[in-house]
């Protein structure tokens, strides 16, 4: 696959909630422009969808100039927006030239947990049917005075979610059918292949063996690839699986037992000899809650920081008897 991604941007903030200091990435497809968290899986996600808009533009709209601006999220409800306006709006009001990308285009907000590819497909079509009326809608809300205009720039909610309700048509369709592989293959196309992208779907293949299928998930929220191990494949922030590439086998699903908010597991060790996957992740108060996948007996073990404190205790009285 061609090199597509011309350029992205990384931008550390902060959210107000137990999570990690994050990053926002933001990136371009020729002229369909993305931005969206940085953390496990989500950037690949985000240039998949890219991807795709950029190719439903080219295949059926290819006279279009206009700029198409992606903001994307996970919220646990629906969001959705569509207007004629400026990448991230008023975000870079006071800094213009450091935008990432200038001028107006068609600008669509989504933040949800599935179907994320065609809803934005749907939401790009109707943008691009009805460009007219969103650059009228525009031209009339920044004519207007800042304490006139109304709260938010988009097409009315009622008419959006319509939109998304209506069947799929076929152009849509065509479009999700397209395998988009995870990172587009630009880097390590061996070890980064893990999954590709196809009507909303990610299939999990062994590159081992032949590509073959071994998974389909709905969405996937991190994964923690040790080469010759195999994958740890964590479905949501809670649920997941493990794939032995040297046995070919794939586990049952596992649940993290109390699992506490945190933006994603860090990977902190193997041991390809013991067939050991070793992991972690914060909870703001009791500290690092930590795992050890046995991938050889397909077993997650969990606690292990309260084992650990128990041989402290256990060797300390020792140390003290003596």
């Amino acid at each position: 696959m061609k090199q597509l991604i011309l350029s992205f941007l990384l931008i550390t903030v902060v959210i107000d909630s137990p999570a990690n200091t994050y990053a926002i990435m933001t990136g371009n497809i020729d002229n369909v422009y993305y931005t969206g968290i940085v953390a496990g899986e989500t950037q690949y996600q985000n240039q998949a969808i890219a991807y795709l808009c950029n190719e439903f533009i080219k295949s059926y709209y290819p006279q279009n100039k206009e700029k198409v601006f992606l903001e994307l999220g996970f919220s646990e409800n629906s969001s959705f927006k569509l207007s004629y306006d400026k990448f991230q709006g008023e975000m870079w009001e006071n800094a213009e030239e450091n935008r990432p990308a200038k001028g107006f285009g068609i600008r669509i907000r989504l933040s949800q947990k599935l179907n994320r590819a065609e809803a934005v497909l749907k939401l790009l079509e109707y943008g691009l049917q009805n460009l007219p009326e969103l650059k009228k809608a525009s031209k009339d809300f920044f004519s207007l005075s800042y304490n006139d205009q109304p709260d938010e720039l988009t097409i009315d909610s009622l008419t959006l979610s319509q939109v998304l309700k209506n069947s799929t048509n076929e152009r849509v369709k065509s479009i999700l059918n397209i395998k988009v592989p995870r990172n587009m293959g630009n880097i390590g196309p061996d070890l980064y292949k893990e999954y590709y992208f196809q009507n909303d779907k990610y299939l999990f293949i062994d590159y081992w063996n032949k590509d073959s299928i071994y998974l389909q998930l709905n969405r996937v929220y991190q994964i923690i690839n040790e080469y010759y191990l195999g994958s740890l494949i964590f479905e949501t922030d809670s649920t997941g699986y493990f794939y032995n590439r040297e046995t070919k086998q794939l586990s049952q699903k596992f649940t993290i037992q109390n699992k506490k908010p945190s933006f994603y597991f860090m990977h902190t060790s193997s041991d390809n000899d013991k067939k050991r996957i070793y992991f972690e992740y914060n909870d703001y108060g009791r500290g690092n809650i930590k795992f050890i996948y046995l991938t050889d007996k397909l077993f997650l073990i969990q606690r292990v920081e309260e084992f650990e404190d128990d041989l402290i205790k256990n060797e300390l009285k020792k140390s003290t008897k003596g």
